[in-house]
């Protein structure tokens, strides 16, 4: 049976893990709304009597540049972030072994480790 600690820890993620998800699907859908406004934007350039394709580069350019900037700093802070957890999760985990490891060995294998690790135990 799981303590009750474990079950928020591990309600946690699975929130954290939805909540990551529901932030990195509505960008998805934006990234695309964004591109779909900037080929409707070509469409009524083009519509509106703007025949010169370097006129339209620029106006359209304009658009996605600050489309592409956006997005791609919102999922590479997101891809940065998830990573950063997970390391965080590691270290954590070690830490813990580490301390039940130091709590069940007896004391000449705590010295013994220290002689040969000296600069684990500065």
């Amino acid at each position: 049976m799981k303590s009750k600690a474990k079950q928020a820890r591990t309600a946690k993620k699975a929130q954290n893990g939805s909540v990551e998800n529901l932030r990195i699907n509505r960008a998805f859908w934006l990234s695309i709304f964004g591109l779909s406004l900037a080929a409707a934007l070509v469409v009524a350039l083009l519509i509106a009597g703007w025949d010169k394709g370097s006129e339209i580069t620029a106006v359209v350019g304009l658009f996605t540049s600050v489309l592409g900037t956006l997005v791609g700093a919102f999922f590479g802070l997101q891809i940065g972030s998830a990573g950063k957890e997970k390391a965080e999760e590691r270290a954590d985990s070690a830490q813990k072994k580490a301390n039940a490891l130091q709590s069940a060995a007896d004391q000449p294998t705590i010295n013994r480790a220290k002689q040969i690790y000296p600069s684990l135990f500065k």
